[in-house]
């Protein structure tokens, strides 16, 4: 799995662009595009998973203003990875990328937050699309911080102090999103088994004994 790739924090006017993508060539082509247009706008930051790109989002602390997120990810399958990303980083901007041309998937995209949609192909269509997007957000002004007190944030930090791993933490945000054990099977593509046994080490951690007990310590 390859480490999480930034630049020095950015001075003057950069601003911040994440590529979420465990494709190195799909981070390769969206930084020589920022390159070649966008060099004086853009500096970029590359995760090839979404525990990277969450902490790198974290050690932004705000200069971060465009996330470009692959819906298939090794630890973030389907659209996990986009709730999670809106829930908890609700002042950023998501793009999502996509090799699938499929209108549903699509729309239930933008339906869930993602500001727009974009193929991976290498056509002009494409590549117009990836120019635009870069440019609508070339000017706007940066996104501020998350709110502190989410819930989603408080059971984050209360979940790192736990000890629960990286694949816990994540059936833990979907269990506070509101899924069951099957959507979250589906959304992660882990088995439904080993759902299970992560249900039941959050809420062995949190000291609980349903998802009722665990929605209550973190109302909305």
């Amino acid at each position: 799995m390859s480490a999480p790739v930034t630049e020095p924090l950015d001075q003057g006017g950069v601003r911040r662009l994440l590529v979420i993508d465990d494709h190195a060539l799909v981070r390769m082509g969206v930084r020589t595009l920022v390159m070649q247009q966008f060099a004086d706008v853009y500096a970029v930051d590359e995760a090839g998973t979404l525990e990277q790109g969450l902490a790198l989002l974290a050690q932004a602390q705000g200069r971060i203003v465009l996330v470009l997120l692959d819906l298939q990810l090794p630890d973030a399958k389907g659209f996990a990875g986009l709730r999670i990303l809106r829930r908890d980083h609700p002042g950023v901007p998501v793009v999502v990328l996509s090799g699938a041309q499929d209108l549903r998937i699509r729309e239930e995209a933008l339906r869930l937050g993602a500001g727009a949609y974009i193929s991976k192909s290498a056509d002009a269509g494409a590549m117009d699309a990836w120019v635009e997007v870069l440019r609508q957000h070339a000017d706007g002004p940066s996104p501020p911080p998350p709110p502190s007190a989410a819930p989603g944030a408080a059971a984050l930090r209360t979940a790192q102090g736990l000890g629960l791993s990286p694949r816990q933490v994540q059936v833990l945000e979907l269990l506070l999103a509101g899924m069951d054990n099957q959507a979250i099977a589906a959304e992660t593509g882990l088995t439904l088994g080993t759902v299970k046994n992560c249900v039941s080490s959050v809420f062995l951690g949190f000291n609980v004994r349903s998802r009722a007990e665990l929605l209550g310590m973190f109302p909305t």
